[in-house]
């Protein structure tokens, strides 16, 4: 039978990020912003309103992202003087914010002025974070464009807050033009800090761009360095096996599947479990063993019962074994759980490939 059509489904990609993005509680304060009166008249943007707008932008970036932070409302605090506002990127009860603040772990703290120098306003905002590290930004726009003023310092906080998070954000952004060096720009410049925390979730993603640009081996490099850094990080491990699998090497891909399904950390993480079975059971399928292949898209199943892309493999193997009825009805399923074509977009599955038929059986 010729399976020369059988190709990766449309919501099948490689999965570039780790299912745990934002892990660590990081809050940000920002308690002022001031704002000459001839501005804050002529346009309505109030110190208030500017630090909210920070804030808002700031969480806009950590949704866009696609992280599995709780992104909140702003909180505006009408008793502080001057206005705070606490934008918390994970969710924090309030008496947990009240112990943060009363022991200043509060992460980062900004606050800051805007200046008018002619025709243009300039931003500056200073911060510094709980281990007492001082960050300075400083952003100009013409007098008339303070909502981009406020975007591009908001952009440049969140590259001092979380460098991978803005990373992601980006990386989603250049997409649509297919140019990716603001993306590396962003993981260069957080590399180049020896010091940083950033680093396997920093080389993930490079493998990710590289993937994009069609550098199949240098993104299995880099995905090999991220797993290097922490052997419990699923994420590159399962990339890794996907990039195999594209490349032909389905026995190295089972390997790396397996490996991920046995590790430690899968236990808690089912995402990634159920994401290595579906890809190990599409791998079996492409080298001919479909009842392997079908016993492992059931163990993905159990394993997630929401994760969608497995329904789709599953009927694209149907498919191509002449059983469309079944096909259909797999199908329907996964248009049933992911009617949009972002599945999950925590790990942006099905939003990362290029080209949805990437791969076809040899």
């Amino acid at each position: 039978m010729d399976f020369g059509f059988l190709t990766v489904p449309i919501y099948m990609a490689l999965i570039a990020f780790g299912f745990a993005v934002f892990t660590d509680t990081q809050t940000v304060n920002i308690e002022y912003v001031d704002v000459p009166e001839t501005i804050a008249a002529e346009t309505g943007y109030t110190s208030p309103v500017i630090v909210t707008r920070l804030a808002d932008e700031m969480q806009l970036i950590a949704k866009k992202a696609s992280t599995k932070a709780e992104v909140r409302q702003v909180e505006l605090h009408e008793e502080k003087k001057p206005v705070a506002v606490l934008s918390e990127f994970v969710g924090l009860t309030p008496l947990v914010r009240v112990v943060q603040e009363s022991v200043s772990l509060t992460p980062f703290t900004f606050s800051g002025e805007i200046v008018i120098h002619g025709d243009d306003l300039e931003m500056k905002l200073r911060g510094y974070d709980s281990h007492h590290r001082q960050f300075q930004i400083v952003k100009t726009a013409h007098h008339d464009q303070v909502p981009q003023l406020v975007r591009g310092a908001a952009y440049e906080a969140m590259r001092v807050v979380n460098p991978y998070i803005l990373a992601a954000y980006q990386f989603k952004r250049d997409r649509l033009t297919r140019d990716f060096t603001p993306t590396l720009e962003i993981i260069q410049r957080e590399l180049d800090n020896h010091d940083t925390e950033y680093a396997k979730w920093m080389l993930n993603l490079w493998g990710m761009v590289l993937y994009q640009q069609s550098d199949r081996p240098g993104a299995i490099e880099k995905f090999r360095e991220a797993s290097a850094l922490d052997k419990d990080f699923l994420s590159p491990l399962l990339n890794w096996g996907v990039v195999e699998a594209r490349e032909g090497n389905h026995s190295r891909a089972i390997e790396l599947f397996r490996s991920v399904t046995t590790n430690k950390t899968a236990a808690k993480n089912a995402a990634a479990a159920a994401a290595a079975y579906s890809e190990w059971g599409f791998s079996l399928a492409l080298i001919g063993k479909y009842d392997d292949a079908f016993a492992k898209f059931e163990t993905a199943v159990a394993t997630d019962g929401t994760f969608a892309d497995v329904y789709s493999s599953w009927a694209e193997v149907l498919s191509a074994l002449g059983r469309k009825e079944d096909a259909a009805r797999m199908t329907a399923r996964a248009l049933a759980l992911a009617p949009t074509e972002v599945v999950y977009t925590e790990n942006l599955i099905g939003a990362v490939q290029s080209l949805p038929a990437a791969a076809t059986l040899q």
